[in-house]
């Protein structure tokens, strides 16, 4: 990873974030990144309800409360409430005070599963991103520059 760019807060640990942090800095940059982040793994932080805790067995392994229901929460953003994404597990873990499992996933796929919904790529981070419904439809379209 190129570790001469971002911030002291957040450094790039893979290729999306690198792209992240150069689109950015070079708007131009910006159609690439986006086309880069359709098709790129993401994580995504499922909680448990309010007050439930997740335990760990013997071998270190998460233990989720039985009939609970794990879930993406909205986060509250400026123009209203968003499902965050995660360019490394390690972005999830520094904004989540609270138990969480991380999942990964894929951009296209968390996009085409929730219609209509704004996004936030990182919130909480110097490099947060967010993703309108209107930019969410042109990256699917296969448009990358109406953003």
């Amino acid at each position: 990873m190129d570790h001469a760019i971002g911030t002291d807060a957040f450094r790039p640990q893979n290729t999306i974030e690198t792209e992240l942090v150069r689109a950015a800095h070079e708007p131009h940059l910006r159609p690439g990144f986006l086309r880069e982040l359709l098709d790129a793994e993401i994580f995504l932080a499922l909680l448990l309800p309010d007050g439930e805790r997740i335990e760990a067995d013997a071998h270190g392994h998460a233990v989720i409360p039985e009939g609970a229901r794990l879930e993406v929460k909205a986060v509250d953003r400026e123009a209203g409430p968003a499902m965050p994404l995660f360019t490394a597990p390690a972005r999830a873990q520094s904004f989540y005070r609270a138990d969480h499992v991380i999942a990964p996933d894929r951009v296209r796929g968390v996009l085409l599963r929730h219609p209509g919904t704004r996004f936030v790529l990182n919130p909480g981070s110097d490099y947060a991103l967010d993703l309108t419904e209107r930019d969410v439809d042109a990256m699917l379209r296969g448009d990358f520059t109406a953003h």
